[in-house]
């Protein structure tokens, strides 16, 4: 018997049982798409999750979450956590807040979701540059277009962050002068 066959075989039937049916047959899909299969949201905000994977899950009770923004035009967002922070720093770390999109994380909202509410939730992914950006905190993403118009969603003003100045050393070296 030719084991290094039987274990070829083995390997190709276990890589195509677990390849994901596509239409038209039995055919493993892009990595990308993979990627985006463990997220059920468009790639670009998938991988905004870590490893791209996030839990789609529809609220059973009222719940709170929390936003972090420095500019009050973009007090009320998409983006959320369950995580509570008292320095800036830490939120733009943890959240992986990259400076070049402005969000220096000076205020805090929170945001009381209704029951019923559809949210997306797993890991804040890291941002390039990692060592600047890690991710890590928890993340939690409304899909919905127009977040100002839920009049289901209660937002109020939290309190003001300890705000230090964030430097990043690798994102410093990167931007010409």
């Amino acid at each position: 018997m030719n084991f290094r066959a039987l274990g070829a075989a083995r390997f190709l039937w276990l890589g195509l049982a677990l390849a994901p049916l596509v239409p038209g047959g039995l055919a493993p899909l892009p990595l990308r798409a993979q990627l985006a299969a463990a997220c059920p949201l468009p790639p670009d905000i998938a991988a905004t999750f870590l490893d791209s994977k996030c839990i789609k899950t529809t609220l059973r009770m009222p719940q709170t979450f929390f936003r972090y923004y420095s500019d009050p035009k973009y007090n009320q967002g998409r983006y959320l956590t369950t995580d509570q922070f008292d320095l800036n720093i830490t939120v733009i770390r943890r959240l992986a807040l990259n400076q070049i999109w402005g969000n220096s994380a000076k205020k805090m909202l929170s945001v009381t979701l209704p029951a019923g509410a559809v949210v997306y939730q797993g890991i804040a992914g890291p941002q390039a540059p990692v060592s600047c950006y890690p991710g890590g905190g928890q993340q939690t993403y409304l899909n919905i277009d127009n977040i100002r118009s839920q009049t289901s969603f209660v937002w109020l003003d939290g309190p003001d962050l300890a705000v230090n100045p964030f430097v990043c050393p690798a994102q410093d070296a990167a931007t010409p002068r």
